[in-house]
């Protein structure tokens, strides 16, 4: 039930890429977390009954560590995003947006910017935030890598069904691959 609400920010509805050949290759791992004092929004509350909700937010990529060259100066990163989607507390359909990563290098300068387009339009899960984080990067640093991740609520999300819920903290892990 609550990844949605984490989730929720990376609402982007777009067509993958079709697979490779080859097997995709991880080439970086990233801590991501909401930044501090910020949590991802949602107009008007996410709740029980669904309804076209507005969620944005900044997430913070930071300890990214690197198996290839191509993302061997990528360090840290702040995603911005921005999305609308059918949401209520346990799914998210007809979801539309995009975001953007402003990489940071080892010396803390920039490193470049990437394009994120989530991969799924609807998801109907009791975890549907490990999908919602899956998508392709379009443009940048790392464009054509599929992203994964793994996101939970640090902050209470226990009254999505009886008073909805306007904004919601959270962590996890986002891996890019190639």
């Amino acid at each position: 039930m609550s990844k949605i609400l984490f989730a929720a920010v990376v609402c982007v509805a777009a067509t993958t890429p079709p697979m490779a050949a080859h097997a995709a290759q991880t080439v970086l791992t990233c801590r991501i977390s909401t930044a501090a004092g910020q949590p991802v929004t949602f107009t008007p509350a996410v709740g029980f009954l669904p309804r076209t909700v507005t969620a944005q937010g900044t997430l913070v990529l930071t300890g990214c560590s690197s198996t290839a060259p191509a993302a061997a100066n990528l360090r840290s990163g702040r995603l911005t995003v921005h999305g609308t989607g059918r949401a209520f507390c346990t799914g998210v359909q007809n979801i539309r947006g995009k975001g953007h990563i402003t990489w940071y290098g080892a010396d803390g300068g920039e490193a470049g910017v990437s394009t994120l387009r989530p991969a799924l339009s609807q998801v109907r899960s009791h975890n549907p935030g490990d999908m919602l984080l899956s998508g392709t990067i379009t443009k940048g640093p790392l464009a054509g890598a599929r992203t994964a991740g793994s996101a939970t609520p640090t902050s209470d999300v226990s009254t999505c069904a009886t008073r909805g819920i306007t904004g919601v903290h959270g962590a996890g892990t986002m891996t890019f691959s190639l």
